[in-house]
């Protein structure tokens, strides 16, 4: 999923090109595909992802190489037929074949009799009768696409990432004891509960992330009840008491706007690229549960360096909120990465980490974009396409439609409420223990509580009609000074009184004052 290769940078400065992939576990691609009958496909799809139960395993990993062997067992689930089943996560972004990971399998029932099984395709297996436990090796090298390197598993001699996901097999969905014997000298560093020196107590196998290797470092501080630790691995321009400042930062600022922590525990990592030869600036990014994943290549200059680590971590602390804080379902990318996009440049303007022109400029360009698609779809409707080429249409349309709304909601409410109060009722609305909710209903919803953007959701997040900012920019006091046929929105030379007021609601003002505390 390329990330606005150059067209979306929010500071002039950064001139390298980059791609980025935030992705939640929801979103993953190609979940497991079954090769059998329709009936046994109906059956593994039952089984998979639907089942609770309790799960004990042990990772022995050793210096020097990227096999890992796998050892666990469960306490049972479904019916007898679907114990039969074994299968892995198939492919990942970036990365396909996930399946041919995985050898040397070995089944045995509750008394330790083998079971014998037959291969049904790479990463799927079928046994004779239910089993109980299991032995495998998965090799987890450093894959060959670097894209892969935030969102799957990976092992080098110094360090590297364990996400259960995509190493244990994907019937379940549940709690987990789970052992990492690994050479003396490694650290483990997880936002699971450690309950022995090597050994933690997930909630979620699906989301949970670890950090492995000889040169992790940590940094650790509570905001509120939150509980954050910062690991970075690798050398960069950057001191690490400078990255966990600007990520106690952004995550102050967003807790104000979600007015909660998302999780008790929470994981920020950065780690360089497990490959060679990654151009500069060039990164990845995951966002699952309550971790956070940066794989990055570092920037020629430190303010460089640091500038684009705070683009990275606006947008992905985000995520920690919307989606992955909330029991909301279905296909609604266009919010939560769009929105999200809108909401780190805002963000950056009121932090004064970017100036009110980069917040312009990188608006235009998503006008650009938008304004260029010849095969216009409403935003719902573009989400569902996500994995077909459209992510750069949903994020500049997604961005544009927050834009609109908050324009919308400060003009309505004479600068009193903003965007920020969606954000805000939603997270409240929808997060755990909530039931699960249809996202686009919820959403919708919130938004028909403003009288404003009734007209939002018909025209622009139902319906697929091209973005009109007309009354809303005029309003605000910003203007369109075209060049070439291409929008270049810019201030106006005069305002009155109540642009500048909904200017500086905007942040128009932040970059001036000077006093903020280094």
């Amino acid at each position: 999923m390329k990330f606005f290769i150059l067209m979306l940078q929010t500071c002039k400065c950064l001139t390298s090109a980059y791609f980025n992939s935030d992705i939640i576990s929801m979103s993953k691609v190609n979940h497991a595909f079954f090769a059998l009958s329709l009936a046994i496909s109906c059956l593994f799809c039952t089984a998979s992802r639907t089942m609770s139960q309790n799960v004990e395993v042990n990772f022995t990993i050793r210096e020097g190489s990227s096999l890992v062997r796998v050892s666990g067992r469960h306490s049972g689930f479904g019916t007898a037929e679907q114990r039969k089943i074994l299968s892995f996560l198939k492919s990942a972004i970036g990365m396909s074949e996930l399946g041919n990971r995985f050898s040397g399998l070995t089944l045995a029932d509750q008394t330790g009799k083998t079971v014998p099984y037959k291969t049904v395709a790479a990463g799927e297996f079928m046994a004779e009768t239910d089993f109980e436990s299991w032995n495998y090796v998965t090799n987890i090298a450093s894959p060959i696409n670097p894209r892969a390197s935030a969102h799957v598993s990976w092992l080098t001699d110094g360090n590297g990432i364990l996400m259960l996901d995509d190493l244990l097999p994907q019937m379940f969905n549940a709690s987990a004891k789970v052992t990492i014997d690994i050479s003396n000298g490694w650290k483990i560093i997880s936002s699971e509960n450690r309950i022995g020196p090597k050994t933690f107590e997930v909630l979620d196998i699906e989301k949970a992330v670890f950090v492995i290797g000889t040169d992790v470092r940590e940094k650790r501080f509570k905001i509120g009840e939150a509980r954050l630790t910062v690991t970075t691995s690798g050398q960069w321009l950057f001191s690490d008491d400078e990255s966990a400042k600007i990520v106690k930062e952004i995550y102050e600022e967003y807790s104000k706007i979600f007015g909660a922590n998302p999780d008790e525990n929470l994981q920020i990592s950065l780690m360089p690229f497990p490959q060679s030869g990654i151009p500069v600036g060039t990164w990845e990014a995951e966002t699952r549960g309550n971790s956070v994943v940066i794989v990055s290549a570092d920037m020629p200059f430190k303010t460089q360096s640091m500038q684009r680590l705070r683009e990275q971590l606006r947008h992905e602390i985000f995520h920690l909120w919307l989606p992955n804080g909330v029991n909301l379902s279905g296909n609604y990318d266009w919010f939560y990465e769009g929105f999200a996009l809108y909401q780190s440049l805002k963000t950056g303007v009121s932090l004064n980490q970017i100036r009110f022109e980069d917040f312009l400029d990188t608006l235009s360009r998503a006008i650009n974009i938008d304004a260029s698609q010849t095969h216009r779809l409403s935003l719902i409707e573009a989400s569902k396409n996500r994995w077909s080429g459209d992510d750069t249409q949903i994020y500049a349309r997604g961005m544009l439609v927050a834009f609109l709304c908050d324009l919308s909601i400060l003009r309505e409410s004479n600068g009193k409420r903003s965007v920020a109060d969606i954000f805000r009722t939603l997270y409240a609305s929808h997060k755990p223990p909530n039931s699960v909710t249809d996202a686009n209903t919820a959403i919708i919803t919130a938004f028909e509580s403003y009288p404003s953007l009734t007209e939002v959701v018909q025209r622009y997040v139902r319906g697929s009609q091209k973005i009109d900012f007309t009354s809303e920019l005029e309003a605000v006091g910003i203007t369109n000074e075209s060049v070439s046929a291409q929008v270049n929105l810019r201030l106006k030379a005069k305002l009155n009184g109540n642009q500048r007021m909904l200017l500086d609601k905007l942040g128009y003002n932040n970059w001036r004052k000077l006093t903020r505390k280094p």
